[in-house]
């Protein structure tokens, strides 16, 4: 099989999972990976063969991608914020969404008073937010937690990969009598479940079939349960001046911030790139 080949053949297998742009994007990455290759390297070779250990991890790879395993699983990376982390079925997929998010804690953090800051991620995951924030604010004390050992196992592994220090730790915010055991923190980032459970069915199978769903949803009853043990567990952990950075679902926006400013915070709602109120922040 030459990589033209190839090329058309995972366009014409994945066209009916994904659009036109997205098959193409798949395609593009999942030959580079395989190839060593640039697209412009590709074209130029495109008659070249595939060595039989090439052909065996791409009919490998399409057969995944086939069954709707998202890419990032597949090839075992995804980038955030220019950065490589590893990522597989244990955590949620990084998402430039949650790039914004970072990217305001960030510009935030430049105006911070505060010359010993101490900072905590909840519901970390990969570690893609923490690592991020580390990468270019080395002189932070971070540290983050998740309630899935697994989850903190790669976390960990991601910190390495990218010379970073974080201090993880096993955690379920729920889990009131936990909190004493924290210090005082300057400064709280989480990107926590926020999917009802009735909207399971409408998300995209590569979504719904493959990403955690301890990371995903939450109870019908109270879509915005982490935020409101969030915002109490900020009030008390908060130092003076101390700031909460939230990613949220857009539909329970304004819902989020109304809670935090009955409950003595002063916030402030974001939009996201398509224009979405996707993030908040709160002061307490």
């Amino acid at each position: 099989m030459t990589i033209d080949e190839a090329n058309r053949q995972l366009i014409s297998s994945l066209v009916h999972i994904y659009d036109d742009r997205e098959v193409a994007s798949i395609s593009s990455l999942v030959l580079e990976k395989i190839t060593g290759m640039s697209r412009t390297a590709r074209l130029i070779h495109k008659h070249d063969k595939f060595e039989a250990p090439q052909l065996h991890l791409f009919q490998q790879w399409l057969a995944e991608l086939s069954e709707h395993r998202p890419l990032q699983y597949v090839l075992g990376e995804a980038w955030f914020e220019g950065l490589r982390f590893y990522v597989d079925e244990n955590v949620l997929i990084p998402r430039p969404e949650t790039e914004e998010l970072v990217d305001w804690v960030l510009a935030d953090l430049q105006s911070f008073p505060a010359p010993d800051l101490r900072a905590l991620d909840i519901g970390t995951g990969s570690g893609c937010m923490a690592i991020s924030i580390a990468k270019k604010r080395k002189e932070l004390q971070l540290m983050a937690c998740d309630i899935s050992p697994d989850a903190l196992a790669i976390a960990r592994k991601n910190a390495v990969a990218n010379n970073v220090e974080v201090e993880f730790f096993l955690c379920d915010i729920r889990d009131v009598s936990s909190w004493g055991e924290m210090p005082g923190l300057h400064l709280v980032i989480s990107n926590p479940p926020y999917i009802p459970e009735s909207q399971k069915a409408t998300l995209d199978k590569h979504v719904r079939l493959f990403e955690p769903e301890l990371a995903l949803f939450v109870p019908d009853e109270d879509p915005i349960l982490f935020y409101k043990l969030i915002g109490q567990f900020a009030r008390k952990k908060l130092l003076e001046g101390g700031r909460l950075f939230l990613e949220l679902h857009h539909d329970f926006a304004w819902e989020i911030m109304h809670w935090f400013n009955e409950n003595g915070f002063s916030s402030e709602l974001r939009k996201d790139v398509s224009g979405k109120s996707r993030m908040l922040k709160a002061q307490f």
